[in-house]
């Protein structure tokens, strides 16, 4: 998998699609810097309607961030 990711800013791109590409059990050859920038354009498509779609800024709009009742734990770096 040498020479991927030749730009800096594809990062996340690449995160995302090696993910997708693992849950949905796809070979991970399937990403590359020949295919990236259509993946990044499909993203920026896809948040865009998400965005502008009526139902999801509704309910968007009605959402209420879950209280938690403890603090998460953790673990010191230094103590592993």
């Amino acid at each position: 998998m040498s020479g991927l990711n030749r730009l800096n800013y594809h990062c996340g791109v690449y995160t995302i699609k090696h993910i997708e590409c693992h849950v949905l059990g796809l070979d991970i050859s399937l990403v590359s810097d020949d295919n990236i920038w259509g993946a990044r354009i499909k993203i920026v498509w896809d948040l865009w309607e998400a965005a502008n779609d009526p139902k999801l800024i509704e309910r968007m709009s009605k959402y209420e961030p879950i209280k938690c009742s403890k603090p998460a734990e953790y673990v010191e770096i230094d103590d592993l």
